[in-house]
């Protein structure tokens, strides 16, 4: 399929950016290894394999029935995010899509972005068939709002309720099943003058956000607010004037993006119960709790082990439910004021009867988190470090997915970045074969879009089961937490 689509692209521009495209196509390690004349893609790290575009399976369709409660994603849904700049920074999608690689790998979800800078819901409306429709989702987000209240009254994009409407009734028939609706978020307004435009725009979007909620609709549409906890994360912030949640008063930052994504998880029904672990020793026995990740969320798994009274005692807690570190900075998740996003940061060990005058080593993978009072261990201790003396990763080295390799106190946060930086990658990618930079070139027809077309969300289907086979490998990945006695 790769030969077939560089045989389509003949032009001076086309054949520009066929040449980015095999080059880019060859850096990302963890999903193509080759481009081989045979027309086969092979996935290297993940062992996924697609064959030629004739023999190509289609991808995997749902296979539960439309949740009536609880999450309203389901087995194999495939999720496109239609929107404008803010959902074509990719950020609270990616965010979203770690959060469920980590929690819910079982699931296998593809999310698609069909975000466009400058985008109204009308024209939105306009590009359904070509920008969302054409990857065949089961569910779409839909976020316009922030352009759309730009528009003087009159003007079609300012029909905001009506495109939007019409986005919805074209994505039914077209088979979607359901359509999240999400508000705008809120302009940064703080310290500018009264008479400045973005004073106006915040008012228009505060009127958008009020017509969406009083506007009716149907039991297959849901409706995510994130307007008012993104200006409770302003107000928190506002006496911090280097904390940027907003920076160009539009365009959110990523701990903006973070609030986001939290409170689309909240809203659609994700588990966002905090990571617990849960040991009582009894009769020199340590038994534990915890929720696993699992398809049945509320599956707890139970374990014994000895406790020996020099050695102490290690339990795998590779399938419990894990942190989900949205921001590295605890410091900057705590500052944000959103419950969500810092109950999803930690991950709680609380360990009873232990004896009262001796202190413990607390490891993971061997490497030491801290040492505590059993006291402190009764009430329990976070397992995510203080992030003050952590190196950051340089782009070259998240570009090489080192956090994948990284065996440090930091275990938690390297699986998130590991994962994040592998969407990261795909997305980029993505954004380079994105269709309206080919489709309007005078030798790129219909036909040859189509090609394009398949050829595309072959490569997303590819690169999403390499992700999640590389999610499913990290909780296979024992995670060894250790208790030990200091004498």
């Amino acid at each position: 399929m790769f030969k077939r689509l560089l045989s389509t692209m003949t032009s001076t521009h086309q054949l520009r950016g066929r040449a980015a495209l095999v080059c880019l196509l060859s850096t990302l390690s963890f999903t193509m290894a080759s481009c081989a004349q045979s027309e086969r893609v092979t996935t290297s790290s993940a062992g996924v394999t697609q064959g030629s575009e004739k023999n190509a399976p289609n991808p995997p369709r749902p296979s539960g029935p439309r949740p009536t409660s609880g999450l309203l994603f389901v087995p194999g849904d495939r999720i496109v995010w239609l929107g404008d700049s803010i959902t074509a920074a990719h950020t609270y999608g990616r965010y979203v899509e770690t959060f469920f690689l980590l929690r819910r790998p079982d699931l296998n979800l593809t999310f698609m972005n069909a975000g466009i800078g400058g985008h109204s819901a009308l024209n939105g409306l306009n590009r359904l068939d070509q920008d969302v429709l054409s990857h065949r989702p089961t569910v779409v987000v839909v976020n316009f709002g922030m352009n759309d209240a730009g528009y003087p009254t009159g003007s079609p994009h300012a029909a905001f309720i009506q495109n939007i409407d019409a986005i919805i009734d074209r994505l039914k028939q077209g088979g979607v099943q359901r359509v999240i609706w999400v508000e705008p978020t809120p302009a940064h307004i703080a310290g500018v003058a009264a008479q400045a435009k973005i004073i106006d725009r915040q008012r228009q979007l505060e009127r958008l956000v009020s017509e969406m909620s009083r506007h009716k609709v149907s039991a297959d549409v849901i409706k995510v607010q994130w307007h008012e906890p993104m200006k409770q994360a302003l107000n928190a912030t506002a006496a911090h004037p280097d904390f940027k949640l907003i920076p160009d008063r539009i365009h959110p930052s990523a701990a903006g993006h973070a609030i986001m994504a939290v409170e689309f998880l909240r809203q659609v029904g994700a588990n966002m119960q905090p990571a617990l672990i849960e040991s009582t020793l009894r009769d020199a026995t340590l038994e534990t709790e915890f929720q696993r990740v699992d398809k049945d969320t509320k599956k707890i798994d139970k374990l014994r082990t000895p406790m020996d009274r020099t050695k102490g005692a290690s339990i795998d807690i590779a399938s419990a439910v894990p942190p989900v570190p949205m921001l590295s900075s605890a410091e900057q998740t705590k500052l944000l004021g959103n419950q969500s996003l810092e109950a999803l940061r930690g991950m709680t060990w609380r360990v009873k009867g232990l004896e009262q005058n001796t202190r413990y080593h607390v490891l993971i993978d061997g490497v030491n988190v801290g040492s505590y009072s059993a006291t402190e261990l009764g009430r329990g201790i976070d397992l995510m470090p203080k992030d003050n003396n952590r190196k950051q990763l340089t782009a070259v080295e998240k570009r090489e997915l080192k956090a994948c390799e990284l065996k440090d106190q930091f275990v938690f946060l390297n699986d998130f970045e590991c994962l994040f930086d592998m969407l990261y990658q795909k997305d980029q990618l993505r954004m380079l074969m994105r269709a309206e930079r080919v489709r309007d070139l005078p030798d790129f027809g219909s036909v040859r879009l189509s090609t394009y077309t398949d050829f595309t969300n072959g490569w997303i289907d590819s690169a999403s089961q390499a992700i999640t086979q590389r999610a499913l490998q990290i909780r296979r990945t024992p995670h060894i937490l250790s208790l030990v006695p200091i004498r």
